[in-house]
C-alpha cells in the first residue's frame, strides 16, 4: 500500500510538503506542487480516512521552542549582525508555519525563561547543541531536539546529515586532484561540528591523505590567528564547519590580498543567506533548515498524540552548492 512517505520520496520533498499540497494549505511553489501531484498520480496514492482523522485531531496544542542564551544572542536577535542568525530563524519559520497549519500555539523562550515561567506545555522543541539544564531534560512531556543528538540518551532528534554531506564534498574535491585540504572548525562539543569533522576526517583517510584540522573560537581574532599559521603551508582548499567561519576566513583572505579561488579555495557549511551575498559568493553545503523545523513540529505532534512513541533520529541529507569560491570542474 502506497504511503505518504513513498510520495515524498518520489517527489523529492518532505512529507510535510506532500501534506500541504494534498490539503491545499501552506506555502509551496508551483514547481513543487506539480512534482507532488505527479508522484501522487504515478503511485495512485489515496490519503486514508485514518490519516485525515489524525490531521483533524492534531489541533490546539500549546508548545514551547527552547534555546540557549548563546543562540538568542547570536543566532536569533535581529539586532545582532552575527552572520549565522539566519540558520535558526529559518528553522523557526518552518516550525511556525507547521504550528499555524495545525492550530498549535507556540512560545519561544530561553532555558532560563522557561524554568522561571512555570507554564504547562504539551510538548517542547529544543534548538541547538548547547548544554541543556537537567530539569528541562527531565520534564515529563514530549521533547524533540533540533540540530542536536545526545549520545546514549535515545532522544527524538531532527538533524542534518553533516557527516554524509561533508564526506561527499571532500571526496569530490579530492577526485578533482586536490590533496592539501584543511579543516577549520568550531568546538567539537557541538553535535553538528563533530559530525562534519568526522566526515572530513574519513574522506581524507579513505583517500590516503592526512587530515589537517584546526579548532577555533567563532570570532575574528581566533580565526585570523589560525589563518596566519595556515597560509604559509599553502592549502589548496579550506573547509570551514559553518558559513559564519567561512565568511570570516574570506574577509581575512581579502584583507591579505590572497585571491579566492585562484590561490586558495573555500567551502562553508549551512548555506545561510549571506553565503550568496559575499564577494565572491561562497561554495557551501546546504542544510535544509526550513524542513528541519517543519519535520520537528510534525514529530512533536505525533508524540503528543501518543503515536510512534519509540524514539528515533531523522537525518535530512545535505547538498553541495558550488559557487565562486571553488574552481569547479
Amino acid at each position: 500500500m502506497t504511503s505518504i512517505d513513498d510520495v515524498a520520496k518520489l517527489a523529492g520533498v518532505s512529507t510535510a510538503t506532500v501534506s500541504r499540497v494534498i490539503n491545499n494549505k501552506g506555502k509551496y511553489s508551483e514547481k513543487t506542487k506539480l512534482k507532488v501531484l505527479k508522484a501522487v498520480e504515478e503511485l495512485n496514492y489515496k490519503p486514508s480516512t485514518q490519516a485525515r482523522h489524525l490531521a483533524k485531531f492534531r489541533k490546539g496544542f500549546n508548545i514551547c521552542v527552547l534555546y540557549s542564551e548563546r543562540i538568542k544572542k547570536h543566532l536569533i536577535s535581529e539586532k545582532n549582525e552575527f552572520i549565522q542568525k539566519s540558520f535558526y530563524s529559518i528553522v523557526l519559520k518552518g516550525i511556525a508555519d507547521g504550528a499555524q497549519e495545525n492550530k498549535v500555539k507556540m512560545d519561544t523562550l530561553t532555558f532560563n525563561e522557561f524554568i522561571k515561567k512555570n507554564t504547562k506545555y504539551d510538548g517542547i522543541l529544543i534548538l541547538g547543541s548547547d548544554k541543556i539544564p537537567n530539569n528541562i531534560l527531565e520534564c515529563n512531556i514530549p521533547i524533540v531536539f533540533i540540530d542536536n543528538y545526545i549520545v546514549g540518551k535515545k532522544t527524538n532528534s531532527i538533524v542534518s546529515n553533516g557527516f554524509d554531506g561533508t564526506y561527499y564534498t571532500i571526496d569530490k574535491m579530492i577526485k578533482r586532484g586536490y590533496k592539501k585540504i584543511f579543516h577549520i572548525h568550531g568546538s567539537l562539543m557541538f553535535y553538528g561540528f563533530r559530525r562534519r569533522f568526522e566526515g572530513y576526517e574519513l574522506a581524507m583517510k579513505n583517500n590516503n591523505l592526512f587530515p589537517i584540522t584546526y579548532e577555533i573560537k567563532e570570532e575574528e581574532e581566533s580565526i585570523n590567528y589560525v589563518m596566519s599559521m595556515i597560509m604559509p603551508k599553502k592549502p589548496e582548499i579550506i573547509f570551514a564547519s559553518n558559513d559564519s567561519i567561512a565568511i570570516m576566513i574570506l574577509k581575512y583572505l581579502k584583507n591579505n590580498n590572497i585571491k579566492v579561488p585562484d590561490e586558495v579555495q573555500l567551502i562553508g557549511f549551512d548555506d545561510v543567506i549571506d553565503a550568496t551575498l559575499v564577494n565572491p559568493p561562497l561554495s557551501t553545503i546546504k542544510v535544509f533548515k526550513y524542513e528541519m523545523g517543519n519535520v520537528a513540529l510534525e514529530r512533536l505532534i505525533e508524540l503528543i498524540n501518543g503515536k510512534n512513541l519509540h524514539p528515533y533520529v531523522t537525518s535530512l541529507f545535505t547538498e553541495f552548492i558550488e559557487r565562486k569560491t571553488t574552481k569547479g570542474v
